[in-house]
């Protein structure tokens, strides 16, 4: 079959790239095409054109006379801030992007099914046109619609009463529904009377091996204290500092500040995120791994590598806690400072654990997409 996934627009987030790759290549593996529907990249003007000449005129300087080589001249830093990532999702990701106008019901007859999915698909805080994620733009067409792995990110209700009209119009046109979390099966049926079943977030359902093909083109990481926080606070930066010099290990950070604002004076080569490449081989090198983040936690679950999670419900943090009752690793939540993370990872239990999971996430997936053969 044609098949075209909906998920998150794919940026800079080493996670979202993954998960997106991981559930493209599952389902080529089955036999079948595969194209990601992204919006068409609009990279936000920083100056009035009328003003530009002088702000090139400001780079040039800047780059040859003060030293700051990485910085573009003509280019939008937002462009460049992407590079590394653009990249891997050029060389790796079959992606169509379309304009506003183009997300109607005609792409209805260019496929044969869509998967929506994975991701915080259905969070309107990070998707406002939310109802995209619903299928609205395809209207009552005739097309196999499945979710797999949607995430509400949280365990309540951010919808407002117009949105929840929207998905439960249109979550009845969906052959199968599956999603992240636990808590999200009671979403669905609570709030969009959907019911749903629980799956693996598509990176897990790849080996590891597929990641460390990724990660053996990278340079060796410079410590073995992989530290990846998004949200970095006075506790997060305390706790690293204690557990490094407690286990004598050397912290690296694996991000970049490229999805912070520009207007509070970072400087611009903090901005540039490094390669994906680099962010895998940090778990490859890693003896430890430190983060609030999600993906990071599978990632580090995957490589077999000991981690802490710091507690962030401003990300969701439902996801995380879903993954790790899963598996049997809540003990891995970092609360606060005094959280002890010394306790081994059995990681032949998790391993079984997560077979069984791919297996009943696979199962979805061949009977979901069976509907249309």
């Amino acid at each position: 079959m044609k098949i075209a996934i909906l998920t998150l627009p794919l940026h800079t987030n080493y996670g979202g790239i993954l998960q997106a790759y991981a559930l493209q290549t599952v389902l080529e593996r089955m036999g079948h095409s595969v194209e990601h529907l992204q919006p068409k990249v609009e990279y936000p003007r920083l100056h009035n054109p009328l003003v530009m000449p002088l702000v090139w005129i400001k780079r040039l300087y800047r780059k040859y006379f003060q030293g700051n080589r990485q910085l573009p001249v003509f280019e939008n830093p937002y462009k460049w801030a992407r590079k590394n990532t653009d990249r891997f999702i050029s060389n790796n990701l079959n992606c169509r992007f379309l304009k506003s106008e183009e997300w109607n019901e005609g792409l209805a007859r260019e496929y044969d099914t869509i998967v929506v999915g994975s991701d915080q698909v259905w969070r309107p805080i990070y998707t406002p046109d939310v109802s995209r994620f619903f299928t609205a733009f395809l209207g009552h067409s005739d097309i196999c619609r499945i979710a797999y792995a949607a995430s509400f990110g949280v365990d309540v209700n951010e919808f407002t009463e117009e949105q929840i009209a929207v998905g439960q119009e249109y979550l009845k046109l969906f052959s199968a529904v599956s999603v992240r979390e636990e808590s999200g099966i009671g979403m669905c049926r609570n709030i969009f009377n959907a019911e749903a079943s629980q799956v693996l977030d598509p990176t897990m359902l790849l080996d590891c091996s597929e990641y460390l093909k990724f990660a053996s083109t990278a340079r060796k990481s410079p410590g073995n204290l992989m530290v990846y926080v998004l949200d970095r606070t006075d506790m997060t930066d305390a706790f690293v500092a204690d557990f490094a010099d407690k286990h004598d290990l050397i912290p690296f950070i694996t991000n970049s500040k490229a999805d912070f604002s520009w207007e509070i004076g970072i400087p611009f080569e903090e901005r540039i995120q490094p390669p994906l490449e680099n962010w895998l081989r940090g778990f490859a090198d890693a003896r430890f791994v430190l983060t609030d983040s999600f993906h990071a936690c599978v990632f580090s679950i995957l490589f077999h590598k000991p981690f802490g999670v710091f507690v962030n419900r401003h990300r969701g943090l439902s996801r995380i806690e879903s993954l790790l009752q899963l598996l049997g690793l809540m003990d891995r939540c970092i609360a606060d400072s005094s959280q002890q993370l010394d306790a081994p990872i059995d990681w032949t239990r998790v391993d079984r654990i997560l077979s069984q999971w791919r297996e009943k996430s696979m199962d979805f997936l061949r009977e979901a997409l069976g509907v249309k053969e």
